[in-house]
């Protein structure tokens, strides 16, 4: 199978994999197989779904890095938290069953653990209206849970008074990421809205959202679940908020925390909240992820992050993901196969022609098959291809963005 930038998606084409439905995330618009038309490829546009997986010859090694059941698991926690939590409606703290959500992201992460980081590549696999805080917060708490899986010894360092099994347990991380944003869900749409930027940290009422929320969970979840709704824009070098520490010497002084004064779940839940927020453009659509790295590594951005971390996010993070579909230079139509972790920009990829992927025939014939394998042109090392490098993703010209 093969992932199509949905401007490139052409009649003919089937899919392989199930596209959920952006506004009821525990249905499917389409399922695996249906053959596609010019009137739904319209429709799905209109919808924002950024994206197909298609099926393609020769690919099939994206089926076993692709869990559907991981992505199932996402979407059912997506799902329970628009049906709670509904868009402009009065909250009744007394209803809502946060243990719901504790027993989903437990799921959640111990699936991330079964199938051993194999689909931490695809963290953009959710379809979701603009901006969702309920879609983000799901994004934010799979990002941060593949991101705490890299930090194992960081996090027995930093929660040496736990056990080791308590330390390393990321159910709560997970569950804080998810509902970090929830003071928002009372705000007027701008303030829903706005995206913090170097220069723009938001007006004094907009970053009250960190202690509405706060407000909203306490007694409801775990004290370190809790402390990621509060504390999840302090910055590591003291310039976040909300002030939370006296200062000495200065009477009735308040400042933010830095440092590891910040419990790590918040400094893990500080990067992965604004990788998220980068991979939106202000017109809606979706940048595509080597974009928003390169963001991140912003001088202006890197200070706020614990630098262990930021390494870690790095590790986990790839800035092409195996399947996807980009243009070399020279103009070739290429999809990446396989990463390259010493040179990140410079993965191995293998010339396609999308016309493979109109009206795909299955082959019974395995000769056949074994013979249009063998006339395929073959992969291009990028790491060794010095002429060569990766010119676009979909419609987005990369060659700046490329470190």
């Amino acid at each position: 199978m093969l992932r199509v930038p949905i401007e490139q998606a052409k009649e003919g084409m089937t899919l392989a994999r199930s596209v959920p439905n952006p506004k009821k995330p525990q249905n499917s618009l389409l399922k695996a197989n249906f053959k596609l038309d010019e009137e739904t490829i319209k429709r799905l546009r209109t919808l924002r779904i950024y994206s197909l997986w298609v099926q393609y010859p020769n690919l099939d090694f994206l089926d076993e890095i692709l869990d559907p059941e991981l992505t199932r698991n996402q979407q059912e926690l997506y799902g329970a938290l628009k049906d709670q939590f509904q868009a402009g409606q009065e909250i009744s703290l007394a209803k809502v069953d946060y243990s719901r959500y504790v027993q989903q992201v437990g799921q959640l992460f111990s699936r991330i653990l079964t199938g051993q980081g194999k689909s931490s590549l695809f963290i953009n696999e959710l379809h979701g209206e603009s901006n969702d805080i309920f879609l983000h917060g799901t994004t934010v708490a799979y990002l941060a849970l593949l991101i705490g899986m890299r930090l194992e010894n960081y996090l027995v360092h930093e929660r040496h008074r736990l056990p080791v099994h308590l330390a390393t347990d990321l159910t709560q991380l997970g569950v804080g990421c998810l509902l970090h944003d929830i003071g928002k869900l009372n705000f007027p749409e701008e303030l829903q809205n706005f995206r913090l930027t170097a220069q723009d940290r938001g007006e004094p009422e907009w970053q009250k959202h960190t202690e509405a929320g706060f407000e909203m969970v306490q007694g409801g979840l775990d004290p370190s679940a809790a402390q990621i709704v509060l504390n999840h824009h302090q910055h590591f070098d003291g310039s976040g908020f909300p002030p939370r520490k006296e200062v000495p010497g200065i009477a009735g002084e308040i400042a933010p925390l830095e440092g590891q004064e910040i419990h790590i779940f918040c400094r893990i839940a500080a990067i992965a909240d604004r990788f998220e927020n980068f991979l939106h453009l202000p017109d809606g659509a979706m940048a595509p992820t080597i974009m928003a790295l390169k963001r991140l590594k912003n001088l202006g951005y890197t200070k706020w992050f614990d630098p262990k971390i930021m390494t870690a996010f790095q590790e986990t993070v790839p800035p092409f993901t195996l399947g996807e579909q980009v243009t070399l230079n020279n103009g070739q139509t290429v999809v990446v196969t396989e990463l390259n972790e010493k040179q990140p920009c410079r993965p191995t990829v293998k010339p396609i022609d999308l016309k493979k992927a109109e009206n795909i025939k299955k082959h019974s014939d395995q000769q056949k098959q074994d013979q249009e394998q063998k006339e395929e042109a073959p992969d291009i090392l990028l790491a060794v291809r010095g002429d060569l490098h990766i010119a676009k993703v979909g419609s987005f010209d990369v060659t700046n963005y490329l470190f």
